[in-house]
């Protein structure tokens, strides 16, 4: 009889161990997760700023090269006529 319930206990004990763990286990995970979402938001942040520094040097580049190429003014007028054809394509397209 002692063997049986010695035998049990030591099951009883095992079982809140792995339900302890279990537990431990969960809330890590949850963090974990939360850990993982928060960085997947900050990586589209970053993709979001990557993509507009782009463009940013872009303009700057075809800026350059038109000054360059044509000087101040008629670099100048050159992107305003760009710009104009942009926005007639958008136009065309958006109907």
């Amino acid at each position: 009889m002692d063997n049986e319930e010695i035998l049990i206990a030591g099951i009883e004990y095992k079982v809140k161990k792995l339900i302890e763990i279990n537990n431990l286990l969960t809330k890590e995970n949850n963090r974990l997760l939360n850990e993982n979402k928060v960085a997947a938001e900050k990586i589209e942040m970053l993709n979001e700023k990557i993509e507009i520094n782009q463009k940013e040097i872009f303009k700057f580049t075809l800026a350059n090269t038109l000054e360059i190429e044509f000087g101040v003014e008629e670099g100048s007028k050159r992107i305003d006529s760009l710009i104009e054809e942009i926005d007639k394509c958008i136009e065309v397209l958006s109907e």
